[in-house]
Formats: C-alpha cells, sequence, structure tokens
C-alpha cells in the first residue's frame, strides 16, 4: 500500500502551534492557511521536481534529501521568530543554511525558495513577503517529508523528478489535496480576511 500523500503528511507534521504561527504570518485563518500548506508543498515538489530534471542535479536533491534525514527537526524552524518587512525577502533563500543545517539541503532549499514563494504568492494573492515568513516555518517540515516518501518508496536520483512531479499533479488536480480544499472552503478567495501585512 502506498504510503501517505507529501502534503498530507506536511499537514500531519505541522503542530497546532505551528499552524498558528503560519496563519498569523500569512494574516489569514487556519483555513487559509492550510490550503498555503498545499500550494507550498505542490510548488516545492514542482521546482524539486525542475532541480532533479538532468542527472547532476537528480544527484544533488538526492544528497539534499540525506542530509533532510538529519536535519533540525519540523518544530526548530518556527523557534526563531522570522524577519518581518523586506528582510523577509532577502532571506527567503539563506534561512536554510540555519534551519536545515547547511550543506546540500540549504543550497536546494536556497534556489528553489524564491520560485516556491512567488508561484504561491501568484495563487494566493498573498503578498511574498508575507509567504517567504511562513515559508521558513513550512519548507524544513516539507523537506523532511519529501524525504521521508523518497525513502519509503525506495526512490533513488533517477526516479526523484518523476516522483515530484506525480505528488505535485496528485496536489493540484480536482480530487486531490487542493481540489477538495477548493470545493469545501469555495474556491480560490478562501485565504482569510483582508488581513494581509506588507
Amino acid at each position: 500500500m502506498r504510503d501517505k500523500s507529501i502534503h498530507k503528511a506536511v499537514l500531519d507534521d505541522l503542530s497546532t502551534e505551528q499552524m498558528h504561527q503560519v496563519a498569523a504570518e500569512l494574516g489569514t485563518g487556519s483555513r487559509g492557511a492550510r490550503r498555503v500548506v498545499g500550494e507550498t508543498v505542490a510548488a516545492l515538489t514542482g521546482s524539486l521536481a525542475e532541480e532533479a530534471a538532468s542527472p547532476h542535479g537528480a544527484h544533488e536533491v538526492e544528497q539534499a534529501l540525506d542530509e533532510a534525514q538529519g536535519a533540525t527537526p519540523a518544530g526548530a524552524a518556527a523557534a526563531a521568530r522570522p524577519a518581518k518587512g523586506s528582510a523577509a525577502l532577502a532571506s527567503a533563500g539563506t534561512f536554510a543554511g540555519s534551519a536545515l543545517g547547511g550543506g546540500m539541503l540549504a543550497t536546494i532549499v536556497g534556489r528553489t525558495s524564491m520560485p516556491v514563494a512567488r508561484a504561491v504568492s501568484q495563487r494566493t494573492g498573498i503578498p511574498m513577503a508575507q509567504v517567504s515568513r511562513a515559508l521558513k516555518i513550512l519548507t524544513p517540515v516539507a523537506m523532511a517529508a519529501v524525504s521521508r516518501a523518497a525513502q519509503n518508496r525506495s526512490v533513488g536520483a533517477d526516479g526523484l523528478s518523476e516522483m515530484l512531479k506525480e505528488e505535485q499533479q496528485a496536489t493540484r488536480r480536482p480530487g486531490g489535496a487542493l481540489g477538495v480544499l477548493a470545493r469545501l472552503f469555495g474556491g480560490g478567495q478562501s485565504y482569510g480576511g483582508g488581513r494581509h501585512r506588507a
């Protein structure tokens, strides 16, 4: 039997406190926060799939996922209060060095964090600075979930891109996590009550 989706794993791994922090950084409620988790997983797996599309990139992603097995536990990323304002954008690619332990893991997260933040912002309408702050909490949890999924499915470097593309598609398809949430919560405008912070 196939193990749980990466999106479901991330939602399960996030503590109640972390979800409250994500919602607070986004300026939204719990429904909006859960939608953003789904968008983050979809954007991250898509970006990682692109990274893993070449043999060299696949080995780098594989190394990063190996490092994620021993990286800082998920809850530790939420211990440090994320930076506010433009500093969040400037540090979006560099927080991984401390939150994820450095090495190839930090390199891969550094390369993907801006595209992921941009994609999530575009799909949700939430300002990129706020998304970037939420990603400081979500990314370590998501990378650990991706790492576990690859390990549980015995996926090596040559199969990573395909696995990640499948996860992205499964999260975004009408019957997947984001489609179900959209139906439950009334479509795309369920991200909060207009409390976006610049």
